[in-house]
């Protein structure tokens, strides 16, 4: 594994691979998996679900992952380079200037005659589906998997009630308890996300991704693409995903606070003759906590299928 953090529609952007790195030549490999993380977008805990894919596929195809701009900021280094801030750069950290953003990375990075295999979970989903209506990108791409995908009616969710009703109006004061958190000495800080994880089944080798991940500054771009979200993902683009559905494979929750399965049998009742699964082993929203190898080795065994 390889990770770095190219700069990105001006966003220092952690990136992790398998296989090749972005700036390597492919040779004559003409296919790669990408990631498009959910929200948070923080790569680190997707390593153990891509690591598996890679692995399903025989290290044959490289994998690549990138992150939410703003979501996950690099150590403290000397070669360390300044995030924009939230504010005045609102452009760059919402939902479009974050589809934007993975616009310019496969521009960039992606050879135009290399083909690719599209994972998108949760918000990744809604941005994977966009990315099909830009004629450049989209003829790239071979086939798309979206898992948990978030692609209508956000706000309209149990979860989404509670960040919009609930939370969102007492959210001054969740800012002052992370910032009171983040002045915590590091080790302190450590063991209280350490004791988190071993109460809630986190395994630790996520805890580096959980301690960048309770940095204010990180915090207050989730929260603002979050609730970017609630306002602009509503009504699901049936046009697209009917005229992309031979390419389109939907992995749909039985317990998604964030995706009701009523979403599914409808989506099914619209576009009956849609790839679309309901999940039969109680995977969570945010599987790539608790069911990351499991999930990995569905998704390699999807791959090679649409690749033969």
């Amino acid at each position: 594994m390889q990770e770095s953090y190219p700069v990105i529609a001006k966003v220092p952007t952690h990136i992790l691979t398998w296989g090749k790195w972005i700036e390597e030549s492919l040779g004559d490999q003409k296919e790669i998996v990408l990631c498009i993380t959910g929200n948070p977008g923080l790569p680190g805990f997707y390593t153990k679900f891509l690591s598996t894919v890679y692995e399903c596929l025989n290290k044959e195809l490289p994998v690549w992952v990138i992150g939410q701009a703003g979501h996950d900021e690099a150590d403290e280094s000397p070669y360390k380079k300044p995030v924009p801030p939230l504010e005045g750069n609102e452009n760059i950290y919402n939902l479009k200037g974050q589809l934007q953003h993975k616009i310019e990375f496969i521009r960039k990075y992606v050879p135009e005659d290399v083909k690719i295999h599209l994972i998108g979970h949760s918000i990744g989903a809604y941005m994977a589906l966009e990315l099909l209506k830009v004629p450049d990108i989209s003829e790239r791409v071979q086939h798309c998997y979206f898992l948990f995908p978030t692609l209508e009616r956000m706000a309209g969710s149990k979860n989404g009630f509670i960040v919009t009703r609930l939370i969102n109006p007492m959210w001054c004061v969740w800012q002052w308890f992370y910032r009171m958190f983040n002045l915590l000495p590091l080790f302190v800080r450590t063991w209280i996300i350490y004791a988190y994880y071993l109460v809630d089944g986190i395994p630790k080798h996520y805890l580096g991704t959980g301690i960048k991940y309770m940095n204010p500054n990180v915090i207050d771009k989730i929260w603002f693409l979050a609730m970017d979200e609630m306002k602009h993902v509503k009504e699901l683009d049936v046009d697209t995903l009917t005229k992309n559905k031979q390419r389109i494979k939907l992995y749909y929750g039985t317990k998604d606070g964030w995706v009701p399965v009523k979403y599914y049998h409808e989506l099914k009742q619209r576009i009956p003759d849609i790839d679309a699964e309901l999940c039969t082993r109680k995977y969570e929203h945010a599987f790539v906590l608790r069911s990351a190898a499991q999930m990995g080795f569905s998704v390699g065994e999807w791959i090679l299928k649409y690749r033969a």
